[in-house]
This record gives structure tokens, C-alpha cells and sequence, in this order.
């Protein structure tokens, strides 16, 4: 997004300032907090519940996304799924410890076009942005009692 003012005095600091971007507005942390059915997703929430999915929405950048499971019978994989400009990347953990935080990293996995995710703090910056966004989160087989995950964003309005 980028903000035009118009000048009738011609080019000054005000005309060139006017060109920078608009950076976006921070938004309330989205989260996810509830019971799953294996195999089913989950989209990111403003209450934590399926009611208030957010859905794909326009012009979004990400900053972190974390999730993680409790389990009886460990389910394999935790996933998270991002899509970007309808652009779908799957971020994956095999075998998740019980109530261990994943976090999504911008890594490529050399065996498939998925990606994984780690419970490592990646020293590098990570930002994922588009004009329509969505982040979906799964689990597959096990007994889950409790799904849960965090992500920040920022949105330009």
C-alpha cells in the first residue's frame, strides 16, 4: 500500500515522504484453543474456537506462528498449512512431544516441497505476507485432548 498526497508547490520532502510505503497495523494475536477431530483443520481464530476463524483475508503479514498439541496417543503429523496468494506450503513435525511449541521456520525440507517446523528459536528474521492469507492448523492420527496455536500478524487496512 502506498500513500499519494498531492503538492501543488512541486517536488519537496512532503511529495517524496508521501511515496514510502504505509507500514501495516498490528492486529491481536490470532489463536486457536479446542478439542480437534484428526485430519480436520483448523483456521486461525479471534477467539480460539472454530466461531471465530478469520479466514483468508487480504493484505496480511505474518510474523510468528506457534502451535502444539496434548496428547494421550502421540498423532503424527502437526501441521500447520499457509496460503499465500493461493500459493499453498504445508509446514510439518513428526511425532510431537505432548505440549511441546512447534514453531513455523522458513527452512526447506530437501525430501518433499513441504517444510518443518521446530521447537528452536530461528535467529533469523521470518516474515510471510500477501494479498490474501490464510494459516490452517491439523493433526493426524493419536488422541488429541487439546489443539492450540498463536500467530502474529499485522494487516494494512
Amino acid at each position: 500500500m502506498v500513500r499519494f498526497i498531492s503538492c501543488p508547490y512541486g517536488p519537496n520532502i512532503t511529495t517524496i515522504l508521501s511515496y514510502l510505503p504505509v507500514p501495516p497495523e498490528h492486529q491481536p494475536d490470532a489463536y486457536l484453543n479446542l478439542v480437534p477431530v484428526s485430519g480436520t483443520r483448523y483456521g486461525w481464530s479471534t477467539d480460539g474456537l472454530v466461531s471465530g476463524a478469520l479466514g483468508a483475508l487480504n493484505y496480511v503479514r505474518l510474523y510468528s506462528i506457534a502451535c502444539w498439541c496434548v496428547w494421550t496417543v502421540q498423532p503424527s503429523p502437526l501441521e500447520t498449512h499457509v496460503t499465500i496468494d493461493g500459493q499453498a506450503v504445508r509446514f510439518f513435525f513428526n511425532n510431537p512431544a505432548s505440549t511441546t511449541v512447534y514453531k513455523v521456520r522458513p527452512w526447506e525440507n530437501p525430501d518433499s516441497a513441504d517444510n518443518w517446523m521446530s521447537v528452536t528459536t530461528y535467529d533469523k528474521a521470518f516474515i510471510l505476507e500477501g494479498r490474501s492469507v490464510n494459516v490452517e492448523f491439523e493433526i493426524t492420527g493419536g488422541t488429541v485432548s487439546n489443539l492450540s496455536a498463536r500467530v502474529k500478524w499485522a494487516r494494512w487496512l
